[in-house]
């Protein structure tokens, strides 16, 4: 185990265990509701042979939104907490994805090698079709919650506290994860809905539902720089990669985030944009590789 998924590990010990998961539990099943309003008949029809349900929009919703977590459950026990994000850190271009996702072990690399086998390419590893679905509902959420995308020496955010805590957010990834998400709901059902009602084809044609998963992160990584990094004056440091906040350089274990309610008010928008994007291109996906 290693970078974040071994803090992951410690602070399930400390903290809510929900802290360190991207999204937490409402934003995941928010965007695998969205993706299933959006699904075509046949990429429907296959998602629910996968998932053992009958072919309806509801039981292809419901069943979508459990799975949505399962990724989060097993990281620990499958070692796969790598798989969840990528740390790209604020000096890096669109050229570094390959130097920070070695032997694709970044949330990129694998929604592209899952979907591949959801299409009928090879199997991944031990992985069933199941657990291939599971995963890509999983980082395809996850790589839009931008400090998945994002590190400035800091675990994406995990080693800015937050004093005192949003809710029961401690840390600047925790904010992002769910913090800002428990202020706007915590039912995920009436949220997807919600947010589905105010997707446009104006929003559709300006790529909410297009791009890959490489687009999809280096997006949420600029959103990072530009919504969190900037504006809460974060120190920048250099492109290092700490294995927990203990071995973190001193600036960032010592700086306390200005996040008051003003930044959580202004902040909602780029959340509930972000789940309605990640719902979307999800169904995109799903459409690609299970509607032929």
């Amino acid at each position: 185990m290693s970078k974040r998924a071994a803090l992951a590990t410690a602070l399930l010990l400390t903290l809510a265990a929900r802290s360190s998961f991207g999204w937490w539990e409402t934003g995941h099943r928010v965007v695998a509701r969205i993706a299933a309003l959006h699904l075509t008949p046949q990429a429907r029809a296959r998602v629910a042979s996968i998932l053992g349900v009958p072919d309806s929009l509801d039981a292809v919703a419901d069943a979508l939104a459990k799975e949505s977590t399962w990724a989060d459950e097993v990281r620990t026990s499958t070692n796969t907490g790598e798989w969840h994000y990528i740390d790209l850190t604020l000096q890096d271009g669109k050229g570094d994805f390959a130097k920070r996702c070695e032997n694709d072990n970044c949330a990129p690399a694998r929604i592209r090698l899952f979907a591949a086998q959801l299409a009928g390419g090879p199997k991944v590893e031990k992985w069933s079709d199941l657990d291939a679905l599971r995963f890509v509902v999983h980082f395809v959420g996850d790589i839009h919650q931008p400090l998945h995308a994002a590190s400035d020496a800091d675990l994406g955010g995990n080693c800015e506290r937050l004093d005192p805590p949003v809710d029961t957010a401690r840390n600047l990834h925790a904010l992002w994860d769910g913090g800002i998400l428990k202020e706007i709901s915590d039912d995920d059902r009436k949220l997807a809905a919600d947010l589905d009602s105010s997707i446009t084809a104006a929003h559709r044609a300006k790529a909410w539902s297009k791009g890959d998963a490489s687009s999809w992160a280096w997006e949420s990584h600029r959103l990072a720089m530009r919504y969190i990094y900037s504006p809460l004056h974060v120190p920048v440091e250099p492109a290092l990669f700490p294995k927990g906040c203990q071995d973190a350089p001193a600036a960032i274990r010592d700086f306390k985030p200005d996040v008051d309610a003003a930044y959580v008010t202004r902040m909602k928008p780029i959340v509930t944009d972000q789940l309605s994007k990640g719902g979307l291109r999800l169904a995109a996906l799903l459409n690609r590789t299970l509607g032929e």
